[in-house]
């Protein structure tokens, strides 16, 4: 007899297999709840389509970057974003650039990437190297500190200052707490999708509640203030006053969804990327001791600029990899709008597709010794399907609008804090990885220490 997920496909060719280990009732589920990576391993090599059983509807992880291309690129108009995930999240989100289906997203995409253009970015930077001056001043020599408390809230302080300039938000702390907390009862809700869960009178459901009306509050009071107090050079400003090629622009509720959107999209993948970067360092030294002989020669002891990000090669490459490595997006999905043929099989509309940046770029047929912290690599020349297998912004249309402000944060936190301190693994630091909506450490606690003594 066939299966449910047998006849979800229109098959032509080889059946698609299905992934490795399934458990009885909760199918793949525990994989991706307990440790992804070997069971994402054991799909690349089960095939370039495997089928995954993780609900009562089966689902598809594209296991082969050409395949993952054609989704994003190529046949872009036949693949929306879409699944559980995110429909689950749309309610609490609003209807963002990462929820928002095709044609509310080209739209709004349109009107918002002038606030990101490159020099809109020149313009943030001075706030990237106030914040982060503010951070390291705060150190001490040889004293231990969590640096992924200090990434979160360097980034919280950023976005606080660029996006929320006039919500008069309490102490710094207060919007990273927010974040923290949203993101949590985020997490539930999306992946228990019960309406009874919320509802019980648990104090993670009254955080959450909290959380999402005091940052709806906060991104009004933003929007209404820079109405009457505009700050020059602000994102929330340059988002007010982008149009598009008609003249369209974004209303009041759109503008609340993006700086939600952004609030959420732009604190953990930054901090993130920062925590694990500071992480490998830690654990490479000679590459942490080439990284700040780059910045002595590039910067002579002055702040780093955006005229400086295309000289720091190397300060590039650690970034790159290190985002190669730890994908903080690490799984997606899409659903196909259209019956599709994919890797020669036909998927009819409403199909269900994974797949995992994680997968992709710890594949050794495009990665040599995936595992390796090697910057190097990325200043040889990387062919068209290695370009397609390193996707920690996604591709095509749907590419995070924010990777460059991203990075030009990273770079300019990077290079301030390597400027001064020679950074040691504190001696009971165990550095896991966890895998939950993002990839993160589940604890990063460093030693600073003076230049001078870095050895």
């Amino acid at each position: 007899m066939a299966r449910e997920s047998d006849r979800a496909v229109i098959r032509s060719g080889s059946p698609i297999p299905e992934a490795p280990g399934a458990y009885p009732l909760v199918g793949h589920a525990p994989y991706l709840a307990r440790n992804p990576p070997p069971w994402l391993a054991a799909c690349r090599q089960a095939g370039p389509i495997v089928r995954v059983r993780l609900g009562p509807r089966p689902a598809y992880l594209v296991c082969a970057p050409e395949l993952v291309h054609r989704m994003l690129v190529i046949d872009v108009e036949a693949f929306d974003k879409g699944g559980p995930i995110l429909d689950n999240a749309r309610p609490f989100v609003g209807n963002g650039l990462v929820t928002s289906a095709h044609a509310d997203h080209r739209r709004q995409r349109r009107i918002m990437q002038s606030a990101f253009s490159p020099d809109r970015i020149d313009g943030y930077a001075s706030v990237f190297q106030q914040e982060s001056d503010a951070m390291i001043s705060s150190w001490a020599a040889g004293k231990e500190i969590d640096f992924l408390v200090e990434a979160h809230a360097l980034v919280a302080r950023t976005l606080a200052r660029t996006l929320l300039p006039e919500a008069e938000l309490p102490e710094s702390s207060w919007l990273a707490d927010k974040i923290a907390d949203f993101q949590a009862g985020l997490l539930i809700r999306t992946a228990l999708p019960h309406p009874w869960i919320r509802r019980l009178p648990l104090p993670a459901n009254r955080r959450f509640e909290q959380a999402r009306s005091q940052l709806q509050a906060s991104a009004r009071r933003a929007i209404a203030a820079a109405r009457t107090r505009p700050t020059a050079g602000s994102l929330v400003d340059n988002l007010m006053a982008a149009r598009d090629t008609d003249g369209d622009a974004l209303s009041d509720q759109e503008l609340v969804d993006q700086i939600i959107t952004l609030l959420l999209g732009g604190t953990e993948p930054t901090a993130c990327t920062l925590a694990w970067a500071v992480h490998l360092l830690t654990q490479h030294p000679d590459i942490q001791m080439r990284l700040q002989d780059e910045m002595d020669s590039v910067l002579n002891g002055r702040a780093v600029g955006p005229e400086d990000f295309r000289k720091l090669r190397l300060t590039r490459n650690v970034l790159q990899e290190t985002l190669r490595l730890y994908p903080i997006v690490w799984m997606m999905t899409r659903v196909n709008t259209q019956e599709v043929t994919l890797g020669g099989h036909r998927f009819p509309a409403g199909t269900d597709f994974l797949f995992s940046a994680y997968q992709l770029q710890h594949d050794p047929a495009h990665f040599p010794q995936p595992e390796r912290f090697d910057p190097d690599r990325w200043d040889t020349p990387v062919s068209a399907s290695t370009r397609q297998a390193h996707i920690p912004f996604g591709q095509g249309r749907r590419k995070c609008i924010g990777d460059t402000f991203g990075m030009a944060e990273a770079t300019i936190a990077l290079s301030t804090i390597l400027t001064r301190w020679h950074l040691r693994p504190a001696s009971n630091s165990r550095v896991r990885k966890r895998f939950r909506s993002d990839l993160s450490p589940t604890e990063l606690r460093i030693t600073p220490h003076p230049r001078n003594s870095r050895t």
